[in-house]
């Protein structure tokens, strides 16, 4: 955006970057804008900015099927105190095996 905000006072603002910059007319102005978009900085910001907005729509799509999952993964889960190894798990002392 650009924008006059004194007497030869021109001010570019890219609000995706926060990147600002002075100059004393408009047409200086619009060429740093100009400038501005074609820069790597710039494109990786829309870039990133077009992602997380892609990963919050599909994060809130996928919740309800997280949540079916996690609570599917709790009631299936090993006791703590339980050994993975069955073999472990003979050992009477402990886990009161045969």
């Amino acid at each position: 955006m650009i924008r006059k905000e004194g007497k030869a006072r021109w001010t570019y603002t890219c609000e995706l970057c926060e990147d600002k910059q002075e100059a004393f007319d408009q047409f200086r102005a619009i060429e740093y804008g100009q400038w501005h978009e074609k820069t790597y900085a710039h494109a990786g910001a829309v870039f990133a900015a077009t992602l997380s907005k892609v990963v919050n729509d599909l994060n809130k799509a996928l919740r309800p099927t997280m949540d079916a999952f996690a609570s599917l993964a709790e009631a299936l889960a090993t006791p703590t105190n339980m050994p993975h190894d069955p073999t472990l798990r003979g050992d009477r002392r402990k886990w009161g095996g045969k």
